[in-house]
């Protein structure tokens, strides 16, 4: 859908649907006031007097009829300080579907249209009230799996994220200004426009504020999307058992029968604010004349090569040495590996205290523990902690994670500028020409983050994720 600015009053449920203490039916656009005031039927204060930020109390009537469809408290906000920029009229109903879909009913009765996903933030949009950094930071907030996430998001909302993408392009299109002025000038006659010296430390000092924006794209993934956890190791090493105790519910089946999970079992949970999705797998070992197991092994190791991180469950009471080939094969990524050492309370005590130095000195760490009882798993969620949270730049801390979609831009600024350097690195004679190419290539990309630089096409992505009402 192709979608500019029109003059269209849309209507939209905007809370969720179902038993509530209110539900808030929302109004934009120019006609917004004559539509409310032909929904609250005759009044000597209609929703068209009333000042902008207050309230009031209406019997809201079926615009056929004039049966009564609910009272609701009537919110008035006016051009241009609302979510839209628009005219925009709230109506709080009490909670439930039927009277909120009423009131909805008659407003597209009265004139309304029905609005689509995210056309009001679009609209918020389009009429200067927030950039497309903040719509999206509306997006997370809504989606905020944690605290921490909603903490990351709200800070995007106010700004964090806009300001520094800004910064980084009013200097580029500044340089880019000063670059393509000094084609008009000899060099010895330039005026001081700008010295071509000093143009590729400008470049280099944008770039490094532009990558270390970049940086934070791993934490904003893990903030969004929660990180992959998967558990593995040979049957009977206990995985079942301690993906239910780090649950702190029976999720898996547990038996003595080797093979019991033959799929892999999804759960979500935070550690330190970040969502993890906990992943129970099949016991890896040769299934030749199962196909199904078979399967299941074959799943466990796609899942095992995606994970974030893997929890790779070594039973202490089994041979040892099957369990410790993977970890000295050069097979496993030692930087997203936690060898936890289970059935540390019944295993053999020189087999405790010996193993986790061996395995240390290959490379991983390495957790004992019991999942049986417990015992160890603090432990375990701390080393989870500093393998997941390790990497992370220290820019997240300070309100920025970005997304994909900046991360990509980013990356593609980056990269522009990478040429202009180049460029300048050359001398040659069409160096400028081509700098100030490449300068503009980087802009429009930090553009787009924020809607600087944008199409509908790009709108259409962005907004289509939105829930109606938002």
């Amino acid at each position: 859908m192709t979608f500019s600015l029109d003059e269209s009053t849309i209507a939209a449920l905007s809370t969720a649907p179902g038993p509530a203490g209110i539900a808030v039916v929302r109004l934009s656009g120019k006609n917004a006031f004559a539509i409310a005031d032909a929904l609250c039927g005759a009044s000597n204060t209609p929703p068209s007097s009333m000042e902008a930020g207050t309230f009031r109390l209406f019997h809201l009537r079926d615009p056929e009829d004039g049966s009564l469809i609910d009272e609701a408290i009537v919110l008035a906000f006016r051009v241009p300080h609302s979510y839209t920029g628009e005219d925009l009229v709230e109506f709080q109903t009490h909670g439930g579907r039927i009277s909120a879909m009423r009131v909805l009913k008659a407003l597209v009765q009265c004139g309304a249209s029905p609005a689509g996903p995210g056309e009001f933030s679009r609209r918020a949009f389009l009429n200067g009230r927030m950039d497309l950094s903040k719509a999206e930071a509306v997006l997370d907030i809504i989606g905020a799996q944690s605290e921490r996430a909603g903490r990351a998001a709200a800070e995007q909302l106010g700004g964090s994220l806009g300001r520094r993408v800004d910064s980084c392009y009013d200097e580029l299109m500044a340089l880019c200004a000063d670059v393509e002025a000094s084609l008009d000038f000899d060099d010895d006659e330039s005026g001081g426009i700008l010295e071509p010296a000093n143009v590729p430390g400008r470049i280099s000092t944008v770039r490094t504020n532009i990558e270390a924006l970049a940086a934070t794209w791993r934490e904003g993934l893990l903030l969004r999307e929660g990180a992959l956890v998967v558990l593995s190791g040979i049957p009977n090493s206990g995985k079942s058992t301690l993906f239910n105790t780090m649950l702190g519910a029976l999720r898996s089946i547990v038996t003595d029968i080797p093979g019991t999970t033959r799929d892999s079992i999804e759960e979500g949970m935070l550690l330190e604010g970040i969502p993890l999705r906990m992943t129970d797998t099949a016991g890896l070992r040769e299934a030749e004349g199962d196909v199904v197991e078979r399967m299941g092994v074959d799943r466990s190791l796609k899942l095992i090569a995606d994970a974030d991180l893997n929890l790779r469950v070594v039973d202490l009471t089994a041979d040892m040495e099957p369990q410790l080939s993977w970890l000295r094969s050069g097979d496993a990524d030692t930087a997203k590996t936690i060898a936890v050492l289970n059935k540390a309370d019944i295993a053999p005590r020189g087999r405790v205290e010996t193993l986790p130095q061996e395995i240390d000195a290959a490379g991983f760490d390495a957790v004992p523990v019991s999942a049986k009882d417990g015992t160890g798993i603090g432990e375990l969620k701390a080393a989870m902690v500093d393998k997941i949270c390790g990497a992370l730049t220290d820019e997240g801390s300070q309100g920025v994670a970005v997304s994909a979609r900046h991360h990509a831009l980013l990356k593609e600024a980056s990269a522009a500028l990478d040429e202009a350097i180049a460029l300048y690195a050359e001398g040659a004679e069409s160096a400028a020409v081509f700098c100030a190419q490449s300068l503009r290539a980087a802009a429009e990309a930090l553009g787009t983050i924020t809607g600087r630089v944008y199409s509908d096409d790009l709108l259409d992505i962005i907004f289509s994720r939105f829930c109606v009402g938002k």
